[in-house]
């Protein structure tokens, strides 16, 4: 009895929407606005607003790639460098963005790389190779005049994928760049992103592959007869009323399954402490429902797994899209999200590597 009993209402981001409207017989229409993704918006980098108050990290791009780097707010791209932009004076130079550009020569007598990398001088220049430059793949100047071509990566990994120039590594994908509010999904480099749990009475997988969602039941699929019924999804399912005999009405007893009681049956309606729930809404047994109370700051009701139960639902690092640093568990606590690599620095903000200036 206790287990049908808890069919209630456990409010929550990850649950159903607030604002949210009962239709006949389990059908359920939101008054809340829909929260946006980084697929949504068509973001691929960088932080978004997902218009429900939260700020979303929608991952990071590959070198010589910058999130905005071409021009458009939240895409990876890379604008290219020109010879003036360079300060390149002669021969051929990287443009920056895995291209090459064409510098022109230098006046007789004058050596390009003479002073300094593509800049003409008198003093000799021997150009360097990849290994002495101690580069694994892409492009990069000789320190004379020519541009040397050190190699591919093999894929998951690509060059600058792990934020070093022309070193091979992975960009991680994020939980929000995949689209993913909770479970596992792939971080695009052979690794698995952990992006969290649902909110009850939303479980993961419940709005789709990934996505917190709450399937309504319905009074034929409990087998309720009549009464009002907690849809298990924040909603109230009115499953009828029970006929009048003469002077007597025969009462609802029950819940999911419910029927109309024999003529003479009386019901004693249940109690929130007799049924253990300390939230939330539940059926009484007797037709009706009970409002077991709300919970305090920082718990929802449900949040720790347990329906009709204040709880907390710890967010995770990557949920968060934390890369390093310590960010809040949303439930009084910390996480430890890892440090950055070297060359890189925390982002105090965001708790992303960032290359240090």
């Amino acid at each position: 009895m206790l287990a049908v009993l808890a069919l209630a209402s456990c409010g929550g981001r990850t649950g159903l929407p607030p604002g949210s409207l009962t239709t006949a017989d389990g059908g359920v229409e939101s008054g809340a606005p829909t929260c946006a993704g980084c697929p949504d918006t068509h973001a691929e980098c960088g932080t978004i607003d997902d218009g429900c108050g939260h700020q979303l990290q929608c991952g990071d791009c590959p070198l010589p790639q910058s999130c905005g780097g071409s021009g458009v707010p939240n895409a990876c791209g890379c604008a290219a460098k020109t010879c003036s932009a360079l300060g390149a004076e002669c021969g051929s130079a990287p443009d920056g963005c895995g291209g090459v550009v064409a510098c022109g020569t230098c006046p007789p007598g004058e050596i390009c790389g003479g002073a300094g990398p593509n800049r003409c001088g008198e003093n000799p220049c021997m150009g360097k190779s990849c290994s002495t430059l101690g580069l694994a793949c892409g492009s990069a100047s000789d320190g004379c005049s020519q541009v040397v071509t050190c190699g591919s990566c093999t894929l998951p990994n690509t060059c600058g994928g792990g934020r070093t120039p022309n070193q091979c590594g992975c960009t991680r994908a994020t939980c929000a760049g995949k689209g993913a509010q909770c479970g596992p999904v792939p971080d695009g480099c052979g690794g698995t992103l952990d992006c969290g749990q649902c909110t009850r009475p939303a479980t993961c997988g419940g709005g789709g592959a990934n996505q917190c969602g709450c399937s309504p039941a319905t009074c034929a699929g409990i087998g309720a007869h009549c009464g009002a019924i907690p849809d298990g999804c924040g909603g109230l399912l009115n499953c009828g009323s029970c006929p009048s005999r003469g002077r007597r009405a025969e009462v609802c007893l029950g819940v999911g399954p419910s029927n109309c009681s024999e003529e003479g049956e009386t019901c004693t309606p249940t109690t929130c402490a007799r049924a253990g729930a300390t939230c939330g809404q539940i059926a009484d047994g007797c037709g009706g429902t009970l409002e077991c109370g709300a919970c305090p700051a920082g718990a929802s009701c449900g949040g720790a797994g347990v329906i009709n139960q204040c709880g907390c639902t710890k967010t995770t690092c990557d949920a968060a899209g934390a890369s390093c640093g310590t960010i809040a568990d949303r439930c009084g606590g910390t996480l430890e999200c890892g440090e950055c690599p070297p060359g890189e620095r925390c982002d105090s903000g965001t708790n992303r590597c960032t290359v240090a200036n």
